[in-house]
């Protein structure tokens, strides 16, 4: 079996490897789309590494693609394929950087709507192109000229040099979580380490959007913390010793925060406990939760190098 493209059996690698991984880590019924997606794309990858004809013909196809989005879009050939995705790229941008409002969810379902309808009149008007250009026999014959051929090289190294960007950004979500969490974590120490009241609530000066925050004693496992929050990141982490701040918000079931770290590191420590959301239903400690709009009012007190916050809910 002879190796005819390199780059193919590597990108064809990478998708078996993602494929291996959403299977260990299966969640939600959407990965199954995604397991079988991206399986398709790298068998299909894997044949067309190691066969010669199957290589001929997909190049082939490719260039009387070009040709195809030469005819039809002109200059804009090289980008109007990626319309859609530069769309959905902007709206994750959005979605991460801007604080949460109904303006927000609006402009933001609104380039969803954009991107679905600008891929879906895409995908038309290009097939049927196509099927014109096989009816009339045109199809196949097509050719570029040396400066187009030029112009799509230089495409395609852009492409590939924003794959690898995304790639690497992937594997980064990949090992180390959301980095919206650490964004999260960063505004929390910034707010909290600061604070000069006497009484605050979390509603009043959390920095972000959340539902549920919890507490949890020293040495609670991590698989024990994501069956409690119902909710799987690698930003999650096990406190190692008496004293550390370990705090988990989450919205709507997702992790938007996580917080294991010494007070003097971080320049605060927040705990609460007491009232009916305090369990103690495995050996080695237990938990608290606070619901959004409980209003817990937490004592704000001035400790030896950092801000200590403290409630006790009474039940």
């Amino acid at each position: 079996m002879k190796l005819v493209s390199l780059k193919t059996l590597l990108a064809s690698l990478l998708g078996c490897t993602f494929v291996v991984i959403k299977a260990m880590t299966f969640e939600r019924l959407s990965d199954i789309v995604w397991i079988l997606f991206i399986g398709y794309l790298s068998v299909k990858g894997l044949t067309t590494a190691f066969s010669q004809e199957a290589y001929d013909e997909d190049v082939k196809r490719a260039r009387q693609g070009k040709v195809l989005y030469h005819d039809l879009f002109g200059r804009f050939a090289y980008v109007a394929a990626d319309i859609p995705i530069l769309l959905i790229l902007f709206t994750g941008l959005l979605a991460a950087t801007c604080p949460s409002t109904t303006l927000l969810r609006v402009i933001l379902i609104g380039l969803l709507l954009i991107a679905l309808g600008y891929a879906i009149w895409f995908c038309w008007y290009v097939s049927k192109q196509k099927r014109l250009r096989v009816e009339n026999g045109a199809w196949g014959t097509g050719v570029l000229s040396a400066e187009e051929e030029k112009a799509w090289k230089q495409s395609e190294l852009w492409h590939n040099i924003v794959l690898v960007i995304i790639v690497v950004l992937c594997a980064f979500y990949l090992i180390f979580g959301d980095p919206r969490i650490y964004l999260n974590n960063a505004k929390l120490k910034n707010v909290l380490s600061t604070l000069h009241s006497n009484s605050v609530t979390l509603e009043a000066i959390v920095p972000f959007e959340w539902t549920t925050v919890y507490t949890f004693d020293p040495y609670t496992s991590i698989d024990r913390i994501e069956r409690i929050t119902g909710s799987k990141s690698p930003a999650l982490k096990e406190s190692v010793s008496e004293g550390m701040t370990h705090v988990v918000f989450t919205n709507r079931g997702e992790v938007v925060a996580s917080i294991c770290a010494y007070p003097t590191s971080i320049g605060y420590y927040l705990e609460f406990t007491g009232g009916e959301n305090t369990y103690y239903d495995y050996p080695d400690g237990g938990y608290s939760h606070i619901e959004y709009g409980d209003e817990i009012a937490f004592e704000v007190m001035q400790d030896e190098g950092f801000v200590r916050l403290y409630a006790c809910v009474e039940k």
